[in-house]
C-alpha cells in the first residue's frame, strides 16, 4: 500500500513526510506513555523512500527529522537518569530509520529497473510477433504455390514422368506440406502471443464437435491401422466455445496419438463433465513419455525423446499452441503418461467463462 503512495515531485513529499511526523509527534505526546507510537515515525519515512525522484539525503533528512521529534515528546514525558540517554536513543532510531528508509529506496529503485526491463521485453516481444507473423505469411503463399505445383504433378504427370524424377517432386510436396503447418503454427503463435486473437464463443453441442473431428482423423489412422472410440458421457452437451480454435487443439492432440500409437492399436477419446467443467481425453496405446520429459511438452519447440512410430515429423509447436488457446477459454491442459503404457493428454473447459 505505501509503495502506491506517489506525490508530485520531491518538494511535496517532504513538505506532506514532515507534516505527517509532525502529526504523530503532537499525537505522540498527548496520549503519553499509554499508545505506543513507535513504530508510526518509520511510515514517513518509507513513504518518502518510495518517491520515485527521491535522493538519498532527502531520505536522511526525513529520518533525522522523525528522529528529533520523537526524541521532544519522550524527553518531555519521561524521566531520565542523564540526558545522555534520550539522546543515545535518538541517535540510535535516527541511524535505523536513515538504514531501513535506504534499504527500501534501493529495493524500489531496483523493482523500477525491473519494471522498466519487463516493460521493453514486452514491447520486444509484440514487435518479435508482429515480424515472426509478416514472414510467415509472406512465405505461406510462394511454399503453398509449391505445394500445389507438386501436388499436380503427382497427380496428373504420375504416368509420364521418369520414377526418379516423381520420387523427387513427392520429397518436394513432402517438405512443402511441413513447410506449410509450421508457417500456419507461426501465425497462431504470433496472432495469441501479440493478444489479436479473439475468441467467437458459440453456445452449441460439444459432442458432436468432437465427434466431427474424431472422424476426420480416423481416416489418417487408418493408414496405420488404427481405431478412434469415442466415448461420451452423454449423447450433448451445450456450453460456450471458439469452434475454430479449440478443433485446432482436438486436431493436435488426435494427431499427436496417431503418430506415437503402434499399429494395429486403439485411441479413445473421451468427454466427461460435472457442473463446473467439461473434461476431454485422448489415450493412446504407444510408447508414453518419461516423467522428467512430461514437464516441456507444452513449451514452444520442445520435442520427447519418443520418436513418432511411423516416421511422421513433429514441428514441437502444436501443444504450446494448444495450451495458449485452452488458457485462452479459461480451461487447463495436461498429460498423463508412463513409458511402455501410452499416454492420455487431456483438457477442460469450464462452462461458464468468467
Amino acid at each position: 500500500m505505501i509503495s502506491n503512495i506517489q506525490f508530485k515531485n520531491n518538494h511535496h513529499s517532504l513538505i506532506i513526510s514532515f507534516l505527517l511526523i509532525l502529526g504523530i509527534g503532537v499525537t505522540d505526546y498527548y496520549t503519553g506513555s499509554e499508545i505506543a507510537f513507535s513504530i508510526f515515525y518509520l511510515i514517513p519515512v518509507l513513504i518518502i523512500s518510495l518517491q520515485k525522484h527521491i535522493k538519498h539525503h532527502q531520505i536522511l533528512l526525513t529520518s533525522f527529522v522523525a528522529s528529533v521529534v520523537w526524541f521532544l515528546p519522550e524527553y518531555i514525558a519521561s524521566d531520565f537518569s542523564h540526558t545522555l540517554i534520550p539522546v543515545w536513543n535518538s541517535f540510535v532510531r535516527l541511524v535505523i530509520f536513515g538504514l531501513v528508509g535506504l534499504l527500501a529506496f534501493n529495493l524500489n529503485q531496483k523493482h523500477q529497473k525491473l519494471v522498466d526491463t519487463n516493460k521493453k521485453l514486452e514491447k520486444l516481444n509484440i514487435e518479435k510477433n508482429r515480424l515472426i507473423g509478416m514472414a510467415a505469411h509472406d512465405l505461406r503463399n510462394p511454399i503453398g504455390n509449391i505445394f500445389g505445383f507438386s501436388e499436380l504433378l503427382l497427380t496428373g504427370y504420375s504416368d509420364k514422368a521418369d520414377p526418379n524424377a516423381l520420387e523427387i517432386i513427392s520429397y518436394i510436396r513432402s517438405i512443402s506440406s511441413n513447410t506449410l503447418e509450421m508457417l500456419e503454427k507461426l501465425l497462431d503463435i504470433s496472432k495469441i502471443e501479440s493478444g489479436t486473437v479473439l475468441l467467437n464463443l458459440k453456445q452449441q453441442d460439444y459432442v458432436d464437435f468432437i465427434k466431427k473431428y474424431v472422424s476426420l482423423n480416423q481416416m489418417l489412422a487408418t493408414k496405420k491401422n488404427l481405431k478412434i472410440i469415442f466415448k461420451p458421457q452423454k449423447k450433448e452437451i451445450y456450453f460456450s466455445f471458439d469452434e475454430h480454435y479449440l478443433s485446432e487443439v482436438i486436431n493436435n492432440l488426435l494427431t499427436n496419438a496417431i503418430k506415437f500409437s503402434d499399429p494395429d492399436s486403439e485411441i479413445i477419446v473421451r468427454i466427461t463433465e460435472n457442473k463446473k467443467i467439461v473434461r476431454t481425453e485422448v489415450t493412446d496405446k504407444g510408447r508414453g513419455i518419461p516423467a522428467e520429459e512430461q514437464k516441456k511438452l507444452f513449451q514452444y519447440f520442445q520435442k520427447t525423446s519418443v520418436k513418432p512410430t511411423g516416421g511422421e515429423k513433429s514441428t514441437g509447436l502444436g501443444l504450446a499452441i494448444a495450451k495458449k488457446i485452452v488458457k485462452e477459454h479459461k480451461g487447463i491442459i495436461g498429460v498423463e503418461s508412463e513409458p511402455e503404457k501410452g499416454s492420455t493428454f487431456y483438457f477442460e473447459l469450464p462452462k461458464e467463462k468468467k
